[in-house]
């Protein structure tokens, strides 16, 4: 083994396991860059702002003569989606740089994350979420009289409020895109250990809007990748009904075309110009590199996942046979962004666009929290001239 594989695995700090934090388990493992503080202040925030982090793998099916594992990012966090990594990163990045109170928008899932880390720490935090996500949302993780939820009748219209918000009251914006890289540096962290184990990886799959996971994943992963022989290959998975990315990079403008009227099939990834993020390029670049695609899925493929056979078992109770007990609210999956990779993967499999004997990798970003739905917003927004 290299001598810089070895100093990644003798950076571990194996006092956390990854099903607690990977945070505090591969802290050491990464280098963070700042003009606000030095790396070890952040390393020592960690210890701070860190709750519960945890990531595992586990074997889900064989589909077509491919192996399926799943990347869990779901059942050992804090805020039950992947987003509880942003929200120990980002809070940290907060408090090193003297931030009191944070505004920031979201589909639901990072805007909670960054409310229930900012609050534990005494951090005020602004939410503006669109109104049709408040179902999505806990009551309880809004609790704290710090925590303030604003309420946006039109998605389309939610950067801009938090924009004129942060504005405004002199707030920063939060998270940095860099921050989002940095909490996903993690996550390549805990596949690379186990990659370097012996684990292989021929795909990784994963629901993306802005991309920021897998960029920040392969940065990890190509540091080392003359260890690995090679990258896993990348496939992206985006709802048909909002695919500005595959629009982009498939070169179909006319793909997916979407409308604030159109049923979105995960509402938390409601965002339609993810690519003002500035990570075309880089997402290009891992497409290239691993022989990667975009594949879309509509409501039909996911209706063909949820009626499936599985040696017998419909997959909401594959997934509960694996550790993943996907939540059900009035016969209705809650959240559904990490069953849409499981569906992209299947529909390629289907397609034969997956050689017999792979093995993917498929990441279930969330699915297992159970809101409340009865968050109540402290402000709505209800019509655009409204937002100042």
């Amino acid at each position: 083994m290299s001598s810089m594989a070895n100093e990644f695995l003798s950076g571990i700090d194996r006092d956390w396991s990854a099903e607690r934090s990977v945070v505090l388990r591969y802290r050491n493992c990464l280098r963070f860059e700042s003009s606000a503080g030095d790396d070890e202040e952040l390393k020592n925030l960690f210890l701070r702002t860190s709750i519960s982090e945890g990531l595992r793998i586990a074997p889900l099916l064989v589909y077509r003569d491919v192996e399926i594992l799943v990347l869990d990012e779901t059942s050992l966090m804090r805020t039950h989606t992947l987003k509880s990594i942003d929200g120990a990163v980002s809070i940290a990045r907060s408090l090193q740089r003297g931030y009191r109170r944070i505004a920031f928008e979201s589909g639901g899932n990072t805007g909670t994350a960054l409310t229930v880390y900012g609050s534990r720490l005494g951090l005020e935090t602004f939410l503006v979420v669109p109104s049709e996500n408040l179902s999505l949302l806990d009551s309880t993780d809004f609790a704290d009289p710090n925590a303030h939820l604003i309420a946006v009748r039109d998605r389309e219209h939610v950067k801009k409020v938090a924009s004129e918000l942060r504005e405004r009251e002199g707030l920063p914006k939060v998270p940095q895109p860099e921050w989002r890289l940095e909490a996903s540096n993690f996550i390549g962290s805990f596949l690379l250990e186990a990659m370097l184990e012996g684990m292989r990886i021929d795909c990784l799959v994963q629901t993306i809007s802005a991309a920021f996971a897998p960029i920040g994943i392969f940065r990890v992963l190509r540091q080392k990748r003359s260890e690995l022989h090679r990258l896993p290959r990348f496939l992206g998975v985006q709802q048909a009904p909002n695919c500005p990315m595959y629009q982009v990079l498939k070169g179909d403008e006319a793909a997916g075309e979407v409308s604030t009227g159109d049923q979105l099939l995960t509402r938390v990834m409601y965002d339609s110009t993810p690519q003002t993020y500035g990570t075309v390029d880089e997402l290009r670049r891992i497409l290239e590199e691993t022989e990667g695609d975009l594949v879309l899925v509509d409501s039909r493929d996911f209706d063909r996942l949820l009626g499936g056979d599985f040696g017998g078992a419909g997959i909401l109770d594959v997934l509960a046979a694996a550790g993943v007990d996907i939540f059900v609210r009035e016969g209705e999956i809650v959240e559904t962004t990490g069953l849409l990779a499981l569906t992209g993967a299947l529909k390629e499999i289907a397609a034969g666009r997956v050689a017999a004997g792979s093995r993917l990798l498929v990441c279930l970003t969330s699915g297992t929290g159970r809101p409340d739905g009865k968050a109540v917003p402290e402000l709505w927004i209800e019509e655009e001239e409204e937002e100042g």
